[in-house]
């Protein structure tokens, strides 16, 4: 059975959520509710995605993602990911979103920046 450990705290108007696990329909519940509050109008002037926690991500994942990047834009708001590892990495790549949606370099995590 898959899990996955959301985290978040705010800072200075905007918030970071931690994502430790795998993000897949078993487990998307959690972070869509999260993330439904966090980029309804009215709601942080930013989102920081942490990925690099997760070990596994499929496209209910992705979906998530992109329709929070929507609705934060439409507001003038921005999305910003922490690359994950590899295995997670390569399904933007796949899906050709590594260009589309703000990446920012981690310390932590095992993935790259997109250029």
């Amino acid at each position: 059975m898959s899990t996955l450990e959301v985290h978040h705290e705010n800072d200075n108007g905007r918030t970071t959520i931690r994502l430790t696990g795998e993000l897949d329909i078993s487990t998307a519940d959690e972070l869509g509710r999260v993330l439904s509050e966090l980029d309804a109008p009215g709601g942080p002037a930013g989102i920081r995605l942490d990925l690099s926690g997760l070990r596994f991500m499929d496209s209910t994942g992705l979906r998530l993602i992109i329709t929070s990047d929507l609705r934060l834009r439409r507001d003038g708001r921005e999305l910003r990911l922490v690359p994950g590892p590899e295995q997670v990495q390569r399904v933007f790549r796949l899906a050709l979103l590594e260009e589309r949606l703000v990446f920012e370099p981690s310390a932590i995590g095992g993935g790259e920046e997109a250029t």
